[in-house]
């Protein structure tokens, strides 16, 4: 009962993770990546990209609501690894492995995650205040 449990719980958690990470990383395409590419001078690229892809322009429309929907639910991934830090992996050699194998995915996903969130918050709310901010 125990290790189903604490395989529920894990899978859970890197489910969590997941999610989150596919919230970033949309975020900093709709968001950070049309905020990068005009601040290199990518207008042209940014124009073709949005003629593919007309979808992105609605994404653009909702970065505020993609940007707290993502740092909410990195929030709720860090609170299942904070809750879940403690569990022990079952006693069955093969099931503890994967149970410590799952944890640390688990761990570097949530990290990984963490980072592309960051990148994309700079890029999309900080990046253009310093970049209007600047006399040259």
């Amino acid at each position: 009962m125990n290790t189903i449990a604490t395989k529920i719980k894990t899978k859970k958690a890197i489910a969590v993770t997941l999610s989150s990470l596919v919230a970033s990383i949309s975020m900093c395409i709709c968001c950070a990546l049309p905020a990068f590419l005009l601040l290199l001078g990518g207008g042209p690229i940014l124009a073709s990209l949005f003629t593919t892809f007309p979808k992105l322009l609605l994404l653009e429309e909702y970065s505020i609501f993609l940007f707290l929907f993502s740092a909410s639910l990195i929030i709720i991934s860090g609170m299942l690894r904070w809750k879940s830090r403690n569990y022990a992996c079952p006693s069955d050699p093969v099931e503890e492995k994967t149970c410590r194998k799952l944890n640390c995915f688990n761990k570097y996903l949530y990290f990984f995650t963490v980072i592309v969130f960051l990148i994309g918050t700079f890029s999309t709310f900080i990046l253009p205040k310093i970049y209007q901010n600047n006399p040259f």
